[in-house]
């Protein structure tokens, strides 16, 4: 059933409908969906791309991992657990760093730094030569402290590789009291030679750091030589990164912290998830909009399919087998919007990575000429499932909120250009040999139930799955109102004054269309179906006998009667 219900749908899909809107509207949705996922793939990508591109930024100074004290500012390396970190085997450098603030003066121009001490192994935890932009890197040449700073604090104080006039450093003291009439004579002072200058492209580390020798730091900053407030250590290979970090972690216990360089910038990639997800949200908000278009294309084709929806329920189809029908069409719309998308969203990505079509600008003033994007499966995972679950949600809905109105209303509202009338020589039975009692229930209000009688010819007859079989005529009307759930004896006529009911025991017709169809059935098939406009039909003793008016071909009213003796037998319930 489940395949049937799915060959229905991808039939549906591709065929013609009743109405060229339909196809247009279809057309539309899928196409509203491969847009909103295609835009769904650039942004996300792009935002990638920036967020690959600080990240590799960064890791050309910061360390794989990076051991910070958990309270204070400072650490000792000559004391356990730190010192068992230099005998591990997994780890090939680990680097001292002293790091606080200093006022730094060149000549007239003065301000205060992040004044970074490193020791000789710093060169193997970061990539600095790869950083360089003037001069060289060195921060004790044998003779003098030399220092290398960013490249935009070089330039506030009026510097460049080339200058041969020291640097001074300050620094108040840490133990001793300051002298309230000489507040100079309490600030401890180091000078060094610039070295050369480093672009991390980052304001934190371009503006605001420079780069000395550790023992300069420890001096001015009134620290032993085993003193630092971290250690940089790069392991000997970096795909078991997170396995040594908790490692190191569970070595050194609760008082230090191991941060991997993500954690390093944590606030840089907080802020990216946090964007990344707005971005997300509002993309997601731009989908649902479009999902509305899903919403009318599924409730105007199942206005166009009601002749099948009927003749499938003739057949044996249940209501849920109808409804997961359109389900499904729907689901196969978003489904198709949401591929086409996601293949355009991927080349175009991979175009803008190889071709560099979108540029920042003109010149040099950005670090990149073009757009970065960086494709990733779990983006492409993750814009697939929502976009085909709002498709579902989207989906649902018309059928299954609709799905009862439209099995229920009377066929009137069907388009009369969707079934040929039957021949005036084409002779309707005047009597019928087999009749359904369908009950549908309580749907319109609590005092009354609603049945259907369904009617059969001679030369009609139902397999085991109650499909129709033969050549012949179905009498079909809906909608008729009883006491209880069962038809009982009265006399029902055509009635709209409580609209949309079209029978009510002792009530006149007003002169609008009701319920009632006659299905000329060829071998197997609905020929052609005429629409009833009016009439009444009495039940009494096993017997119904109809009087029904419908308009004919020539434009007159023609009265149809017809009769059925026997037992109403129940439709069976799938």
């Amino acid at each position: 059933m489940a395949n049937l219900e799915s060959h229905i749908a991808w039939r549906y899909l591709f065929s013609k409908k009743g109405h060229n809107a339909i196809n247009i509207v279809s057309g539309i949705s899928a196409a509203a969906v491969a847009v909103v996922t295609a835009a769904m793939i650039c942004v996300l990508s792009v935002m990638n791309g920036f967020g690959a591109l600080v990240e590799k930024m960064f890791s050309e100074f910061d360390a794989e991992l990076l051991v910070v004290p958990a309270e204070g500012q400072t650490l000792r390396t000559d004391t356990l657990p730190i010192a068992s970190l230099y005998a591990r085997e997994d780890i090939e450098a680990i680097s001292m760093q002293l790091e606080q603030t200093a006022l730094i003066r060149y000549k007239d121009h003065q301000l205060p730094a992040r004044v970074m001490g490193v020791d000789s192994l710093f060169t193997r935890t970061a990539h600095i030569d790869s950083i360089i932009t003037d001069g060289f890197y060195s921060v004790w040449d044998g003779a003098f402290d030399r220092a290398v700073l960013g490249r935009g604090l070089a330039a506030q104080i009026g510097i460049n590789a080339h200058f041969t006039g020291a640097l001074h450093l300050y620094a108040p003291e840490r133990t001793g009291k300051i002298n309230m009439l000489r507040p100079d004579l309490s600030l401890r002072h180091e000078h060094a030679f610039i070295a050369g200058t480093f672009a991390v492209n980052q304001i934190e580390y371009d503006d605001q750091l420079m780069l000395v020798s550790l023992p300069l730091a420890q001096r001015l900053f009134e620290y032993d030589e085993h003193t630092a407030s971290a250690l940089r250590i790069q392991p000997k290979s970096t795909l078991k990164i997170e396995d040594l970090k908790l490692k190191i972690s569970k070595t050194l216990g609760d008082g230090y912290k191991v941060l991997d360089r993500y954690e390093q910038q944590a606030d840089f990639f907080r802020i990216l998830r946090i964007e990344k997800f707005l971005t997300i949200l509002l993309l997601v908000f731009i989908l649902l909009i479009a999902s509305f278009n899903i919403i009318g294309s599924l409730s105007m084709l199942m206005i166009d399919k009601r002749d099948d929806i009927r003749i499938l329920s003739d057949l044996g189809a249940d209501e849920p087998t109808i409804r997961r029908i359109f389900l499904l069409e729907g689901w196969f719309i978003s489904s198709l919007g949401t591929l086409t998308g996601l293949v355009i969203g991927v080349l175009l990505c991979l175009g803008q990575q190889h071709f560099g079509w979108l540029t920042l600008g003109n010149g040099n003033e950005y670090i990149i000429s073009a757009y970065p994007v960086l494709v990733q499966a779990s983006d492409i995972l993750l814009v697939a499932i929502i976009v085909l679950a709002l498709g579902w949600i989207a989906a649902w809905y018309p059928s299954h909120k609709l799905q009862l109105a439209l099995l229920l209303l009377p066929l009137f509202v069907l388009p009369a250009c969707r079934y040929n009338t039957p021949s005036e020589r084409r002779v309707f039975p005047e009597t019928y040999t087999l009749a359904y009692e369908e009950i549908y229930g309580h749907y319109y209000d609590s005092t009354a139930a609603v049945v259907a009688l369904d009617l059969y010819s001679d030369g009609i007859t139902l397999d085991e799955n109650h499909r129709i079989k033969g050549t012949g005529f179905n009498l079909y009307l809906s909608d008729i109102f009883v006491p209880d759930s069962l038809l009982v004896p009265g006399t029902y006529r055509t009635d709209t004054t409580a609209t949309p009911f079209t029978f009510l025991p002792g009530r006149d017709f007003e002169g609008m269309p009701n319920g009632i169809y006659i299905l000329d059935i060829q071998e197997d098939k609905v020929e052609s179906i005429q629409v009833v406009d009016s009439g009444a039909f009495e039940y009494r003793n096993d017997s119904l006998l109809f009087t029904l008016y419908y308009r004919n071909n020539g434009g007159g009213v023609s009265t149809y009667q017809a009769s059925f003796t026997g037992t109403l037998i129940p439709w069976p319930k799938q």
